[in-house]
């Protein structure tokens, strides 16, 4: 049997087209027509991602003895976690741009290529190149959809696709994305309450805090980023509920929301022209990301919380994945280089702020 009878073989048997091992290998569909008819042969670079992507060794491609000793794949996925400790964007890029060559039509690559296209277009990118990365990972993220058969990687894609055709504009287009999502998923979930019926005394108390927060993080999201009402009346809200549970103001993890929140106000403030209340809530937001800060990158480790109804939770900063390596200080600032705050820019409380 020729290569090109294996291929085709092997093909039907992975059930796939011409066309989609051709997509998979960046090829034309007529080079896989010209392999299977025996007009020519795959290049040599392609024998090993093409072995991969049939599910056989590239002995058994080849027709030799097979062999089953394969530890790249566990060392590439362990240079794509490291990033997430550094984020480093750039690494964590041609880490996926080799996987996906080396590993073609894995959809668990493909979905983390996707994401960290489009997190580092949000990061790193403006203007033209911002679109079409995003179109990049619009494009990886459909591929993954169609292809998978495992729900929480559908999932995982539909949230990334719907994020992209959102961010473009394109609200009808990721509603029929939603559509296609598996079961919905609530955090927190249907086995956290059942564990914790199974657990007794201090051990179920910090189980139902750790589920309380949980529940807290969803709720403020929702109103913080999801514009459930104006900014006025979601920022306030959110704020209330943080601050009602955790009167102490030992926030830990959410010195981030807070630090949103009071930039937000900000906003809202230096449009109605009250320089003095905007120039207030920007101190704050500076407070908050370097408390943040503090716990995520200049003295990451283990916090815990001490309001009442959290005292029990105790959380690892050193565990944190990140997406850049900018602050949430850096992050604040720059937010204070839009348009809405040239009014009072040239403030000398403005200038003293971000001399600090």
């Amino acid at each position: 049997m020729t290569i090109g009878e294996r291929i085709k073989q092997l093909r039907k048997k992975n059930d796939l087209t011409q066309e989609k091992l051709a997509d998979y290998l960046c090829v034309s569909y007529q080079a896989v027509s010209k392999w299977e008819c025996g007009l020519s042969s795959p290049d040599l670079a392609l024998i090993v991602p093409l072995a991969k992507l049939l599910n056989v060794t590239t002995d058994e491609l080849l027709g030799a003895i097979p062999e089953n000793n394969d530890m790249r794949y566990g060392e590439l996925k362990a240079d794509y976690d490291k990033t997430f400790k550094s984020g480093d964007m750039l690494t964590r890029l041609n880490v996926c741009e080799t996987a996906v060559k080396e590993y073609p039509g894995d959809m668990e690559w493909l979905n983390n290529y996707a994401w960290t296209i489009w997190c580092r277009a949000i990061g790193e990118l403006k203007g033209e190149s911002y679109e079409q990365e995003r179109e990049r990972a619009i494009k990886l993220f459909d591929t993954v959809i169609e292809n998978t058969d495992k729900d929480e990687l559908k999932v995982n894609s539909i949230t990334g696709i719907v994020q992209c055709l959102c961010n473009k504009g394109s609200k009808k287009e990721a509603k029929k994305y939603v559509d296609l999502f598996p079961e919905a998923k609530i955090i927190p979930s249907a086995k956290d309450k059942l564990l914790g019926m199974c657990l007794e005394g201090e051990e179920q108390v910090k189980h139902k805090q750790h589920y309380l927060g949980d529940y807290l993080q969803v709720l403020v999201n929702a109103l913080l980023w999801d514009g459930v009402a104006e900014n006025k009346y979601t920022c306030i809200t959110a704020e209330k509920i943080i601050e009602a549970m955790i009167p102490d103001e030992n926030y830990c993890c959410f010195h981030y929301e807070m630090a949103h929140i009071q930039f937000r106000k900000a906003e809202i403030e230096a449009k109605a022209n009250r320089t003095h209340e905007a120039l207030n809530l920007l101190k704050k937001a500076i407070h908050h990301a370097k408390q943040y800060d503090l716990l995520d990158s200049i003295s990451p480790g283990e916090y815990a919380y001490t309001a009442p109804l959290f005292n029990k939770v105790t959380i690892d900063t050193r565990e944190w994945n990140h997406t850049g390596n900018a602050t949430l200080s850096d992050d604040i600032k720059e937010l204070c280089n839009r348009k809405i705050f040239d009014t009072i820019r040239n403030d000398k409380e403005y200038t003293k702020l971000f001399a600090e």
